[in-house]
């Protein structure tokens, strides 16, 4: 049988991952999927623009402050159960996490004005959620001449991802002409996020007479800290049609990472070699401009129908400076491609119940494609809820939100099915 330098083959092969992990961690920095923000606006499918009213308005519509007329206190709570069913050369397996973490909380306190409405606001938000956890394992039946690296060998591989990102947000808003209000957020992100690879490749077969096995584990770990602005509109005209948008300006965002890898070799005589590497890089990246707005119909009393849209040219992402030789611009520009967020929700309230119902819809495209895999099914929310108002002071808002999406290789060997399951409890207290 053919033999090969693995010791070569293993450090192209890390070579790569660290590259792609480095890839990776801007990918989920500058497009980690948005978590949702606030009980109501989660069961309306983040159809808050032009409905925005609460304090989650400083993340949504800053421009929505100005409608509150009390102080506000405002707290939520979320939890997440993420599910990856996957395939390998036809062998199945499942994975999951299961987070519960502080969503929002927020306090809004409204001036006192002649004519109109003005308010400030401050609010810790949760942003985006990198929890993830992804198995493959199975025999790789490619040959040695299509698959030098890992043909005929047994893998096992685990990929975890946990972290997030927070923002302290600061803003207010003012009526500026009736029934038309401006608004503004600066926000202050910090976050984490934490990459775990580990995978295992045996000979379990024996068709390699000298080779036994190679194991290897990967990791980053990344600060994130970022400063960003929202400037938004709220215009109501009359009492069934409203409307609103918001321009997201990306001010300065750094990253620090640290990064780890760790190989171990394994021979039939019983010889073992291994390998230890470290660095720290840090980097800015310059994400882009978003642009978005939505509309709200009441068009019969107690009913609101609400939908907004989202446009982001991922193509603008960019490093002041890049973090690896190996690494430039352009793959913003060859991978990456402009998206368009689409997000619809109803509401209901029950007349003289005090009880809302409601129900929404979001479609999530990835701005890419990852190498060698295809998009199958864009990210999917679907979301129910209900809320309920008591002596005009206490709300309560509770929201369910099922995610699904699914990407398979070009070549039909690997297939990743995930979904999220999203529960949120919020309430708000008005004095």
């Amino acid at each position: 049988m053919v033999k090969f330098n693995y010791n070569k083959i293993l450090l192209c092969v890390l070579l790569f991952v660290f590259c792609s992990q480095m890839v990776l961690a801007q990918q989920e920095v500058t497009t980690g999927k948005d978590f949702g923000i606030g009980g109501r606006a989660m069961a309306m499918g983040g159809a808050f623009i032009g409905t925005a009213s609460d304090s989650t308005a400083l993340h949504w519509n800053p421009a929505g402050l100005s409608q509150i007329k009390r102080m506000e206190i405002y707290g939520a709570l979320s939890h997440e159960k993420l599910e990856a069913d996957t395939e390998y050369f036809g062998n199945p397996e499942s994975t999951f996490v299961s987070k519960t973490k502080p969503n929002s909380f927020g306090l809004v306190i409204p001036i006192p004005t002649y004519r109109g409405g003005m308010a400030f606001g401050i609010g810790i938000n949760r942003l985006q959620s990198y929890d993830s956890r992804i198995r493959f394992r199975g025999f790789n039946e490619l040959s040695l001449d299509e698959d030098p690296e890992f043909g005929l060998l047994f893998i096992d591989e685990l990929t975890k991802e946990s972290g997030g990102l927070y923002v302290w947000d600061f803003g207010g808003a003012v009526e500026v002409a009736p029934g038309v209000s401006l608004g503004g957020t600066l926000s202050f992100i910090n976050g984490q996020y934490d990459y775990d690879l580990s995978l295992d490749a045996d000979d379990v077969e024996n068709l390699d007479m000298d080779f036994d096995g190679i194991s290897y584990r990967d990791t980053i770990q990344s600060d994130y800290f970022g400063v960003e602005g929202k400037i938004g509109i709220l215009a109501q005209l009359g009492e069934k049609f409203s409307f609103g948008g918001t321009i997201g300006i990306p001010l300065d965002f750094t990253v620090e990472e640290y990064w780890s890898q760790e190989s171990f070799y394994l021979y039939d005589d019983g010889v073992d070699e291994s390998d230890f590497e470290e660095g720290i890089v840090d980097y800015d990246i310059s994400r882009p401009f978003k642009f978005s707005g939505g509309i709200a119909l009441k068009p019969v009393t107690g009913f609101t129908i609400a939908t907004d849209i989202s446009y982001t040219d991922w193509t603008q992402t960019e490093y002041s400076e890049p973090p690896s030789e190996d690494i430039t611009n352009e793959v913003f520009i060859e991978e990456y491609k402009d998206t368009f967020q689409f997000r619809i929700g109803g509401e209901y309230t029950i007349p003289n119940a005090g009880l809302s119902l409601r129900a929404g819809y979001t479609i999530d495209p990835l701005p890419y494609e990852p190498e060698g895999m295809n998009i199958d099914t864009d990210r999917q929310y679907i979301s129910f809820g209900m809320g309920m108002m008591l002596d005009e002071m206490l709300f309560l808002d509770a929201a369910y939100v099922r995610g699904f999406w699914k990407e398979s290789s070009e070549d039909g060997i690997i297939v990743k099915d995930r979904s999220s399951n999203r529960i949120f409890l919020s309430a708000g207290y008005r004095f």
